[in-house]
């Protein structure tokens, strides 16, 4: 009977190889929910402090009439009147715009670059870049960027010689190649001082 030859053990060399991690999905911007969340809960302050007052002149703490019936004195009387159809419809129009805002699709913040793995960007890290490299070309004194998701505006000073625009230009467009959707660039240019 023959004994099974053990199979070679795997070399610290040579890793196995392993399937790359999914995509993650791009993060966004925290959209209207907060702002709607900050105003309904300062309602809710605001009627609880007139709850709690009312609640003390009612046990004799402070003196006065409560707020909330003072209220409702005032309406209890009221009759229907023709303004009142479309204050309603507005306000009901109001607080849907309100509930559409809360849960409307959230703006994405970052500029996602060509790989396999999730690997975003800022357009504050772009602006950064694109004035560093802007800065790297012959002839430019200076560099500034207003930079978006979609656009890229280099503003740059120069010494007057050949056409450091182009330069500039297609420097950036190289720079910003691995992004998944690159930018439009424009270059602004401001005669500088020799």
């Amino acid at each position: 009977m023959s004994t099974p030859v053990p199979a070679p053990a795997a070399s610290r060399d040579q890793a196995p190889e392993r399937a790359p991690l999914s995509a993650a999905k791009e993060r966004t911007g925290s959209g209207s929910v907060p702002v709607v969340g900050i105003v309904l809960s300062l309602c809710l302050l605001a009627l609880s402090a007139v709850l709690v007052r009312d609640a003390l002149v009612l046990l004799g703490v402070l003196g006065g009439t409560p707020w909330l019936q003072t209220a409702v004195g005032a309406v209890s009387g009221t009759v229907p009147a023709t303004w009142m159809v479309p204050a309603g419809v507005a306000l009901g129009l109001f607080g849907l715009w309100l509930l559409t805002r809360a849960f409307a699709r959230r703006r994405r913040t970052e500029v996602r670059l060509r790989s396999r793995t999730a690997v975003t960007t800022t357009p504050r890290d772009l602006a950064r870049l694109s004035s560093a490299v802007a800065r790297d070309v012959d002839g430019v004194l200076g560099a500034s960027t207003a930079a978006t998701r979609r656009a890229i505006t280099v503003t740059i000073s120069t010494t007057g010689a050949g056409s450091v625009r182009e330069a500039v230009e297609q420097q950036v467009a190289d720079r910003l190649a691995p992004l998944e959707r690159s930018p439009s660039v424009r270059v602004k240019v401001e005669e500088g001082r020799r």
